[in-house]
């Protein structure tokens, strides 16, 4: 546990690293690329599909930090082409990876599907991301082997808590979900629910089956960003009242995920935990400690992403 965090001291010199990060072009994926960009990685490479909003991105973090290299790369996650894509333009820039940050993501929107037809939430915010590390875990393991500590970061949050019965309602993520059971929640965020449990039953699955790489998830806290701001009056009133006297600002907002980026791995952070902020292990439920929902999850996703390669 930290008891106190203080970025500008306790993130380490981050000298040859390479980061790639999704969903850099705004709120927390743009703070989190500033606070790590003063710390001197070799190359930070991210996400987004506003090129307008990344080229400021760019010009912002190079003011900050001359001496780091700075790349954007288009990608659109309700498209597992264009993640593929992506990942083959990054792994086109380097042979190297040591922080991969899953921060891309949506929250509670309208019904949807993706353009590979998954419910939207859940192809944005966990499935896109799956393929992600799938094509990148050779690299990231490479540069573990150099004794070199990899990692993976994947933003979950508080809603994983919040599910349908049975954690993740698999049998029609081929569609909208529209007609998934309400009690207290709207199905809108029984959906979100469902990707950031996702989220957290990855972190733990590759945390066993691939110990090279430290794997952790974690819940960045309730932060004052567009994710709410934007929401209808209704959805606003109850996040509100939610997390009524724990937000914060952006620029404390990343600081978990920046912890979980950098921290040691050892008594502070380790590999398949989920953490609150900052670096507080977080109590799970019985849906994100169950095994068969694990391996369930790991089976569903190797089915479905085994065409991308």
């Amino acid at each position: 546990m930290v008891k106190s965090y203080d970025p500008e001291h306790d993130i380490p010199d981050l000298s040859g690293k390479v980061i790639f990060m999704t969903g850099g072009t705004a709120g927390l994926g743009k703070e989190t690329i500033a606070t790590l960009a003063k710390h001197n990685p070799q190359h930070i490479v991210f996400t987004g599909r506003n090129v307008k909003a990344a080229d400021a991105v760019v010009s912002e973090t190079k003011a900050i930090s001359p001496g780091v290299k700075v790349t954007f790369i288009e990608c659109d996650q309700t498209s597992l082409a264009s993640v593929q894509s992506a990942a083959k333009q990054f792994l086109e820039l380097s042979d190297r990876l040591d922080i991969f940050i899953a921060n891309a993501g949506i929250m509670g929107g309208d019904p949807g599907v993706s353009k590979d037809g998954y419910e939207v939430q859940f192809a944005i915010n966990y499935l896109s991301h799956a393929l992600f590390i799938k094509l990148l875990l050779p690299t990231l393991e490479r540069t573990a082997s150099t004794g070199n500590n990899a990692r993976i970061v994947l933003l979950s949050s508080v809603g994983f808590r919040f599910t349908p019965s049975g954690g993740i309602v698999f049998k029609d993520l081929k569609s909208e979900q529209t007609n998934l059971p309400i009690s207290f929640m709207q199905a809108k965020w029984f959906r979100y629910g469902q990707s950031k449990l996702a989220m957290v039953l990855h972190a733990q699955d590759l945390a066993q089956s691939h110990p090279l790489v430290t794997t952790v998830a974690l819940h960045p806290g309730a932060i004052k960003t567009g994710l709410i701001e934007d929401k209808p009056t209704l959805d606003r009133w109850f996040l509100k009242l939610a997390t009524y006297g724990q937000t914060v600002p952006l620029n404390q907002g990343v600081w978990n995920t920046c912890w979980a980026a950098t921290a040691p791995v050892g008594d502070q952070l380790k590999s398949g935990l989920l953490y609150e902020p900052v670096g507080v292990p977080m109590k799970g439920t019985k849906d994100s400690e169950s095994v068969k929902l694990r391996e369930e999850l790991r089976d569903w996703s190797e089915k479905e992403l085994q065409a991308y390669s």
